[in-house]
This record gives C-alpha cells, sequence and structure tokens, in this order.
C-alpha cells in the first residue's frame, strides 16, 4: 500500500542544501521513492508552530519502503547533515 513522507523543514545553515538536493533524489528513486511537490509556497489554516521553510512529500510503495530509505547507509551522511543545519518534522504515513 502506497505511503507518504512529508517533512516539515527550517534551515538554520543553508550549506547542506545543493549537495543534499544533488544526491538524495537518486537514493529516493532507489527505494521506489518519487517526489510528489517540494514547495516554499504554503499556507498554514491551524495551529501555532512557526512555517517551515519548505515542505516535501514523497511516494513510496509501503512504509517498509521509507524505513529502507531513512535507514540507508548511503543516506546517513546527507540526513546528517540536514539534521546538523535544519530543524525538519518527518513523517511516514499510510
Amino acid at each position: 500500500m502506497t505511503a507518504y513522507f512529508v517533512a516539515s523543514i527550517s534551515s538554520h545553515d543553508q550549506s547542506w542544501l545543493a549537495t543534499y538536493g544533488a544526491m538524495v533524489p537518486a537514493i529516493v528513486r532507489r527505494h521506489g521513492g518519487e517526489l510528489v511537490c517540494r514547495s516554499e509556497e504554503f499556507k498554514c489554516y491551524e495551529g501555532g508552530n512557526d512555517s517551515p521553510d519548505y515542505v516535501v512529500i514523497l511516494t513510496f510503495p509501503s512504509m517498509q519502503a521509507i524505513d529502507a530509505f531513512m535507514n540507508d547507509p548511503e543516506y546517513e551522511p546527507y540526513k546528517k547533515a540536514r539534521l546538523d543545519c535544519a530543524t525538519s518534522d518527518v513523517f511516514a504515513i499510510r
């Protein structure tokens, strides 16, 4: 069953973005993931949290595929760079 990966990201250091954007899409595709949307334009209707810099939505064939992507050793250095340079809320939903 299709699973969705949703990330809400606020960067405090932009240095990670270029390399992440160049390298991570291939890792996502290897796990069956596809980009649905990456946007800096959105409107919050509810909630008091600060708006993120951008939101990313990906689809994967299953929750297990998302787990495999998130735990892929090749993804680890890019994930670390994101965690070091940004605040992220990342969800998997089905």
